[in-house]
């Protein structure tokens, strides 16, 4: 009887051990899914903030060292999950968490604060064990993988901050982030430091975005028209439609002002549409009232805007109101945003191209030339970059490039733009070397639709009369 009671009392105890183990294991289940990332298995923000600030105290850094942080943000991840898909957005996600992981100290503290963005928290002894850090995330978030069934690449952008005495984490983590725009501002997959000039470039842009975002309400975006003229004859027989802020204190603003913002905020994708069917349905217009002119429309396109799922949507619905052809319009892109993610890009160009939709393609030959994109793509306009056009008649290298791609646009039945023509030596020279059309200041710089509307009305009246423009 002593010994079952015995054995009775020792399963008791067993069970209440299991029980307070399995509420101990709950308890932490509970913390770690409050703390933690669903996504990724990595600290949230909550608990880097709280590990950092732990990390800022006196005392909790060795000596010559400074507690660091590294803002880890990936380049164009919008375009994963509207291309892609959001399962493959995941995937990406969790295969950035594990190189990070790959790529620190064990006793650094590697978290997701949201979205596409991390952090590492770390310790450094000079601004180069950050950087070199920093470089190795970039190379190993950049390595190629496969995403829905495609082998895609992207890279991220760092920032990094060192703390200084009167720093919080917030503060060190916000520093961190503007840094992070400055890489990107760099030309993206590159890392930048900190300093104080970033927190009143960040106020300045802040401020930009607010007022831009109450510019678009309000109809302050509006469109310029590059004349785009024949070579022979230099008859007008289109324009380039680009985008201007007319600000209410600051007057008419060139994209070099607002764009860079526009861009980062996502803003640029409402600019595009904007100026789409703003400048569709002018043209629209010029094209019933001056019916015997040529006129064609070439439109810039952001990378954002040319990755949105809903552009073919938006320019079929801008043709149709317009009553344009797509025959009418070019889309004008830069030659690096056709190949840095080309399954992407062909899937964007496939719809287009069912619309009938043409390329222009911008600064060519800076870039990434390449006849594969020339073949595979509906490019119906090269526009040779002006640095180029500026060597003309002093640079053999120069002219020797402008003829060999005058050469392959003739070959492949493409049409060619000289760009930032601007004088009449330049003119003749394009004239002689067989390019077909060109754009500059030579022939005017961007007007606004009455300004051009009069420059089409007073073509038309030099051809009515049989006189050459």
């Amino acid at each position: 009887s002593l010994l079952r009671a015995m054995a009775r009392s020792i399963e008791l105890s067993s069970e209440v051990l299991r029980a307070v183990a399995a509420e101990r294991r709950a308890t932490e289940d509970a913390l770690h899914q409050a703390t933690h990332d669903a996504l990724t298995g990595l600290p949230g923000r909550a608990l880097v903030l709280e590990r950092l600030d732990q990390l800022l105290k006196p005392g909790r850094v060795r000596a010559g060292e400074t507690a660091t942080v590294l803002f880890i943000d990936i380049d164009r991840f919008k375009q994963i999950n509207d291309v892609h898909g959001h399962a493959s957005g995941d995937q990406f996600l969790r295969s950035v968490a594990k190189a990070l992981r790959g790529v620190v100290r064990g006793a650094d503290l590697v978290g997701r604060l949201s979205g596409d963005e991390f952090v590492v928290v770390t310790c450094t002894r000079r601004p180069q064990d950050a950087e070199t850090l920093a470089k190795r995330i970039i190379e190993q978030v950049s390595c190629p993988q496969m995403l829905a069934g495609k082998l895609v690449s992207y890279s991220p952008s760092v920032g990094i901050s060192y703390s200084e005495p009167h720093d919080t984490a917030e503060s060190l983590i916000e520093n961190a982030d503007m840094a992070m725009y400055r890489a990107k501002d760099q030309g993206r997959g590159c890392h930048a430091s900190y300093d104080a000039s970033m927190r009143e470039l960040a106020r300045s842009r802040a401020a930009t975005e607010t007022e831009l975002r109450r510019g678009i309400r309000e109809g302050q975006i509006v469109p310029v028209f590059q004349p785009v003229v024949s070579t022979d004859g230099c008859a007008v027989v289109g324009f380039e439609a680009l985008a201007r802020w007319r600000h209410p204190i600051h007057g008419l603003l060139p994209p070099s002002e607002f764009v860079e913002v526009a861009e980062d905020t996502g803003l640029i994708i409402e600019i595009d549409r904007l100026i789409l069917e703003s400048t569709c349905e002018i043209v629209g217009r010029w094209k019933q009232r001056y019916p015997h002119l040529p006129l064609r429309l070439s439109v810039n396109v952001s990378a954002r805007s040319f990755m949105d799922p809903r552009l073919s949507e938006r320019v079929d619905k801008a043709l149709a109101s317009a009553g344009l052809k797509a025959e009418d319009l070019y889309l004008e892109i830069t030659e690096t945003m056709l190949i840095e993610d080309i399954d992407a890009t062909t899937q964007v160009v496939d719809q287009l191209k069912r619309l009938g939709i043409r390329l222009a393609i911008d600064d060519f030959g800076t870039g990434y030339s390449s006849m594969l994109y020339l073949k595979r793509f509906p490019v119906g306009i090269l526009k040779i970059d002006r640095s180029f056009v500026d060597g003309l008649g002093q640079d053999l290298e120069d002219e020797a490039i402008v003829k060999a791609v005058i050469g392959l646009a003739r070959a492949l039945g493409i049409d060619l733009v000289a760009e930032g023509v601007e004088t009449s030596k330049q003119v003749s020279l394009l004239q002689e070397l067989g390019c077909q059309f060109m754009q500059g200041y030579c022939f005017g710089r961007p007007l606004e639709a009455d300004q051009a509307e009069a420059l089409l009305a007073g073509s038309m009246a030099l051809q009515m009369t049989g006189q050459q423009v």
